[in-house]
């Protein structure tokens, strides 16, 4: 089988990128012939299918371009796009493709050529993109479902992107483009990494034969944690803490995951990565003279090794995450992990592997906290569970038999 797989980042920018990757490189192992349409980037990977990729785009952070209409405009549809992949049909037709990320950058105009080139379509759902145009359930400060019914509108009224009315109505402006013209009808199905963003779907008017649960799983092909990458970072940590990895940002709930701690003055908090919240994180952990220690950034086997260490894991999100590898990650390093009860979380971790505290209430987090601080005899049980889970039931090879599955029946309906 041919898969043609279409994300607009071609680096491991995200979790979604780590997806993409890895599921085509366990398609190649299964004998599939794999090709990819993306866009062109400084640092993208090496792929013959770069010539055929659209020009880089930014419309965030740095050299941002949204402020006149023919930007605007190919923010919703790209005609590059529309175009660059016809010439990459004509050289070399798939039996099945497979979208990712295509908002902005590639947009969903590739979905008519390729219906009109023949070519049954699937789509992860890696956000709630279709269903709420800022991505997150998330208004900036909490959960928010303004939008719900598609009201799209909503977005604008509330600013709801990076608090500019400009790019919220532009998002709502693309949302709307895309109820009217229908252009996601021409997605077979729509996979699912969670049950809650499978129902979140159907409750907005998605068929539900169409919106598949297909549950992550760990890549085979994952390096294994070395534990004496990054000595200096790891000399510099206490002997026992616990850690949140990832992005520094609002829906996080860091904030509240700080007060939790602050409460257990005996228990020191390691925070990996960088965002917009970094500085103000810091700032308060100080004021609160908490035992917490920013590491910044850290490349992946020191990352691996500092998780490794780890008496557990935090995600206290406030925003309804849908299968994040930061649970996966720690699950399979056998480090329990402590996670809100927002979206997929608890599914995930009702597997095996952790447990789940109220979102917002930093009483309960601390609770949990302590128990797994307290008690290294439970820790390590719930640990060794969520390993259990990843090798037995979140494997690549049940989710590449069942992804295979998807797609035949994709190309057999088309």
């Amino acid at each position: 089988m041919h898969v043609l797989h279409v994300n607009k980042f071609f680096y491991e920018k995200g979790g979604t990128e780590r997806y993409f990757f890895s599921v085509s490189r366990a398609l190649e192992k299964r004998g599939h012939t794999v090709s990819h349409f993306s866009m062109r980037h400084p640092d993208n990977l090496e792929s013959p299918f770069a010539p055929f990729f659209v020009s880089e785009k930014r419309y965030s952070g740095r050299g941002a371009r949204l402020d006149d209409i023919p930007a605007g405009l190919s923010f919703i549809r790209s005609g590059e796009a529309a175009r660059s992949l016809k010439r990459l049909l004509e050289k070399s037709r798939p039996d099945v493709a497979h979208l990712h990320n295509i908002y902005h950058q590639i947009t969903p105009s590739i979905i008519p050529v390729l219906r009109r080139a023949g070519v049954p379509v699937v789509m992860t759902l890696h956000d709630y993109k279709l269903i709420c145009p800022n991505y997150s359930l998330f208004d900036g400060t909490a959960y928010c479902y303004r939008c719900r019914g598609r009201r799209f509108y909503r977005a604008a009224a509330t600013r709801c992107h990076e608090g500019s009315f400009a790019k919220s109505l532009l998002l709502s402006v693309e949302a709307y483009w895309q109820k009217r013209t229908r252009v996601y009808d021409g997605v077979r199905f729509f996979l699912a990494p969670s049950r809650y963003i499978r129902d979140a779907f159907i409750a907005e008017g998605f068929s539900a034969d169409r919106v598949v649960h297909l549950a992550p799983f760990v890549p085979e092909d994952d390096p294994a944690m070395d534990s004496s990458s990054g000595a200096s970072v790891l000399d510099a940590l206490p002997k026992k803490y616990i850690v949140y990895f990832g992005r520094l940002s609002p829906e996080k709930g860091l904030v509240m995951l700080l007060d939790a701690v602050a409460r257990l003055m005996r228990v020191p908090l390691v925070v990996c990565g960088d965002g917009p919240l970094r500085s103000a994180l810091e700032e308060r952990a100080r004021e609160a003279k908490s035992r917490v220690q920013f590491t910044g950034y850290l490349e992946k086997p020191v990352l691996r090794a500092v998780v490794g260490r780890a008496n557990a894991v935090v995600l206290p999100s406030e925003s309804p995450e849908n299968a994040p590898y930061t649970v996966l990650e720690a699950m399979a390093m056998g480090v329990p992990v402590i996670v809100s009860n927002m979206g997929g979380l608890p599914e995930l971790v009702g597997r095996g592997g952790g447990v789940v505290f109220t979102v917002g209430d930093a009483a309960d987090l601390a609770a949990k906290i302590y128990e797994f601080w307290e008690d290294g005899s439970l820790a390590g049980e719930i640990g060794r569970c969520g390993r259990r889970v990843v090798t037995e039931q979140l494997t690549e090879k049940r989710h590449i038999d069942d992804l295979v599955s998807v797609y035949e029946k994709a190309i057999g309906a088309n």
